[in-house]
């Protein structure tokens, strides 16, 4: 039988997938609340056991997003039989699966990302979570002399904006839908991550 903590959480995950599916389909500004109680099935007092608002469904959801990234870093990170530059590429090639599978929804947070409290939102939860565990894979970069980096913690906080910022970009709808474009732009983004670890330019990198 489920712990009372599982079935809040599974309810919570509920309500959380059918808000993100209506994002989806309507759109965020068109999605209200009614909608989101029909479609979850749930009271809006119930909704209120939850979530304080709309936003904060949307705030649960992209630090939800996050964390299944982090999840992915944090594997490689913690994987003692690989090195540096295994655990990165691991990270790289793995995030690349996952937004081709989160395809739908990036587009949505992208678009979102385009307002400021939106991108306050997201940049401070990527910032909470994701630099340490890459740090932690740059400073062994740095001991087995394979990164060229002196200060590994500021080093990977300008790494993850480099990463994970395209959202930012006028150019993003293009970058998306432009073979050609997305081609340069993934290119462009390797050689800064290249440079950034004093990587050889010729060294190859997995990314997107």
């Amino acid at each position: 039988m489920a712990r009372p903590a599982d079935k809040h959480d599974d309810k919570k995950r509920e309500l959380l997938t059918a808000a993100e599916r209506l994002f989806m389909e309507k759109g965020y500004q068109q999605t209200t609340l009614d909608d989101i109680l029909a479609a979850s099935g749930i009271s809006k007092g119930g909704f209120y056991h939850y979530f304080k608002s709309k936003d904060e469904v949307l705030s649960e959801s992209i630090s939800c997003l996050i964390d299944e990234v982090l999840a992915i870093l944090q594997r490689a990170a913690s994987d003692e039989k690989l090195s540096a530059m295994e655990k990165l590429t691991l990270f790289l090639s793995e995030k690349s699966k996952f937004q081709s599978s989160k395809e739908q929804y990036a587009k949505l947070v992208g678009a979102l990302l385009q307002t400021d409290v939106t991108q306050y939102i997201f940049y401070v939860t990527i910032a909470r979570k994701l630099v340490s565990p890459l740090a932690q894979i740059i400073r062994q970069g740095v001991s087995e002399g394979v990164f060229d980096v002196e200060f590994p913690d500021q080093t990977a906080d300008i790494l993850t904006r480099v990463i994970i910022s395209v959202p930012q970009s006028g150019s993003y709808e293009e970058y998306l839908n432009d073979a050609d474009k997305h081609g340069r732009y993934v290119s462009s983004v390797q050689t800064a991550i290249k440079r950034i670890l004093g990587l050889d330019a010729n060294y190859p990198l997995t990314l997107y």
